[in-house]
C-alpha cells in the first residue's frame, strides 16, 4: 500500500481514450506516487494546463471529537486515543510552475477489469499532455 498523492482534474481537462460509461474523469480522485515523494498531498490539473498543489495546516481536535478517545476501553496511553487528533485545514493553492517531468495517474473502477492509468507530461510547469497506458 504506502503513501500516495491525490490528483484532481478540472472540468474541461480531456483524457484521451477515456472509457465510456464510467465516472467522469473530473469526478475521480486520481492517485499518483510520481510527483516528488508521496505525502498524501492534493494536486490539481487546471483546464489551462497548470499544476497546483494544496497548501494546508493542521489544527488540534479535542478528545471528545476524536473517533476513539471517548470510548471506555481506550485510555490516554492507548495509541487509539491519538487517532484523529489533528485535522487538515485548507489554506489555498500554489502553482507548481517548477514541475518538469512525467508521472502516472491511476484509478481502479469497480465495473472495469483493469486499473485505468495515464502518463502525464509537464514541461516547466505546463501540461504537455496525457497518454493512456492501461
Amino acid at each position: 500500500m504506502g503513501l500516495f498523492d491525490t490528483v484532481e482534474l478540472y472540468d474541461d481537462v480531456h483524457l484521451p481514450e477515456y472509457p465510456e460509461g464510467i465516472t467522469p474523469a473530473e469526478d475521480v480522485d486520481w492517485q499518483t506516487k510520481g510527483i516528488d515523494r508521496p505525502t498524501m498531498a492534493t494536486f490539481r490539473i487546471t483546464a489551462d494546463g497548470r499544476l497546483l498543489e494544496e497548501e494546508w495546516h493542521t489544527e488540534a481536535v479535542p478528545p471528545e471529537d476524536r473517533p476513539y478517545a471517548s470510548r471506555d476501553d481506550v485510555d490516554e496511553e492507548d495509541l487509539l486515543y491519538m487517532a484523529g487528533c489533528r485535522n487538515r485545514v485548507h489554506d489555498g493553492w500554489i502553482e507548481r510552475d517548477d514541475y518538469h517531468g512525467r508521472f502516472e495517474l491511476k484509478h481502479s473502477f469497480e465495473n472495469l477489469d483493469t486499473l485505468v492509468t495515464y502518463q502525464v507530461t509537464f514541461t516547466h510547469g505546463q501540461l504537455e499532455g496525457f497518454e493512456r497506458l492501461r
